[in-house]
């Protein structure tokens, strides 16, 4: 692996960070996994959406997410 390899890796990660920073700033956060699943809970009854919780490695808190077919 050359220097410019190594350099076009670095910043692809840099990219990849901020992409995942971005996206986590626009999704709603919670403390803790309870909030999280209320939360999902009220937005099933509310509005029939089926989201479920999980712990997001970039913030450190929780989201929701509707995606079906993911353990998290």
């Amino acid at each position: 692996m050359g220097e410019r390899d190594i350099e076009r890796w670095f910043t692809d990660q840099q990219g990849r960070q901020a992409r995942r920073r971005e996206a986590c700033a626009s999704k709603r956060w919670f403390a803790t996994e309870a909030e999280a699943r209320a939360a999902a809970l009220w937005d099933r009854t509310q509005y029939g959406e089926d989201l479920t919780s999980y712990r997001c490695q970039e913030c450190d808190g929780w989201h929701l997410t509707g995606g079906r077919g993911r353990s998290r």
